[in-house]
């Protein structure tokens, strides 16, 4: 017993069906080329950039102190800050360990106060009052 051959018409809409399947492959295959270029050039050129960007840093760094950001801070005054910001107005340094979930010993709300003039000296904060801490909205 035999088994039933395919058509010819089934056969040719395969055919065609192949073609335009290959067409496809090789239509992705220039874009991908293409592409793959286009970031290679997108990524010398960024490498350049930063390069030329750390540099003026450095050129600058030896004739003024750079001023630190609030990003280049640790973590630890950063929370601080964040919560500062978030009460919108001034806070202690006892408020502070109560917007941080903080316990109230002597000892750590000595820390959040150490910190806050510390920031005060960074001219992040300003201290309007002895013992209210404000972001410095001329800064921030």
């Amino acid at each position: 017993m035999s088994s039933p051959l395919p058509s010819d018409a089934l056969l040719k809409h395969l055919d065609e069906r192949c073609r335009e399947a290959q067409e496809e492959v090789d239509r992705l295959t220039s874009e991908i080329a293409g592409l793959t270029d286009r970031l290679a050039g997108a990524g010398q050129l960024l490498t350049r950039l930063e390069l030329t960007r750390q540099t003026l840093v450095e050129i600058a760094g030896q004739h003024t102190a750079p001023e630190p950001a609030a990003a280049a801070l640790p973590p630890a005054y950063q929370d601080v800050l964040a919560a500062i910001t978030r009460a919108g107005e001034g806070l202690r340094a006892k408020e502070v360990c109560l917007a941080l979930g903080l316990d109230l010993q002597h000892k750590t709300v000595e820390s959040i106060r150490s910190k806050l003039k510390r920031l005060v000296g960074r001219d992040l904060l300003i201290e309007p009052e002895p013992g209210l801490f404000v972001l410095n909205r001329r800064r921030n």
